[in-house]
């Protein structure tokens, strides 16, 4: 029996090791530029800030039919917001991300995201900030 408590006992202390470092390892960013990374479009983003617009990267919460049909509805109906930018829209169905180029002197981000969600709402989907892109020194590339 002490051998049972002993091996029982050596398990739940592994077990809340693990636990206690898994919040570190699902925070570690890679998610994050996978999304920005799927719908990146440099020469876009190069434009927008150039103009001095600002570039957002949203998650789409909900479920996402992958079909022509939905890509189309989606970017003309985020093209059709005030501010943003035409031709800027970049959907990933797959990694569930969405990028749009807005200009912040004809509208707010917090406009753009509540208007968004108005409109994705009736469709059960709904947007979550994840990344802002409003300089140049954004684009800044790695050093050797």
């Amino acid at each position: 029996m002490r051998l049972i408590e002993r091996v029982t006992g050596a398990f739940a202390a592994a077990a809340a090791v693990v636990a206690l470092g898994a919040p570190g390892a699902l925070a570690c960013g890679y998610c994050a530029e996978d999304k920005v990374a799927s719908v990146y479009d440099h020469a876009a983003v190069k434009r927008a800030l150039d103009g001095r617009h600002h570039v957002v990267y949203f998650h789409i919460d909900g479920t996402l039919a992958p079909a022509d049909a939905v890509l189309k509805t989606l970017r003309s109906g985020v093209e059709s917001v005030a501010g943003v930018d035409r031709g800027s829209v970049r959907i990933s169905l797959e990694t569930a991300s969405l990028a749009l180029a807005f200009d912040p002197r004809r509208t707010t981000l917090a406009a753009v995201q509540n208007t968004l969600d108005a409109k994705l709402a009736p469709k059960k989907l709904s947007l979550f900030l994840f990344r802002v892109m409003d300089r140049p020194g954004d684009l800044k590339t790695a050093g050797r």
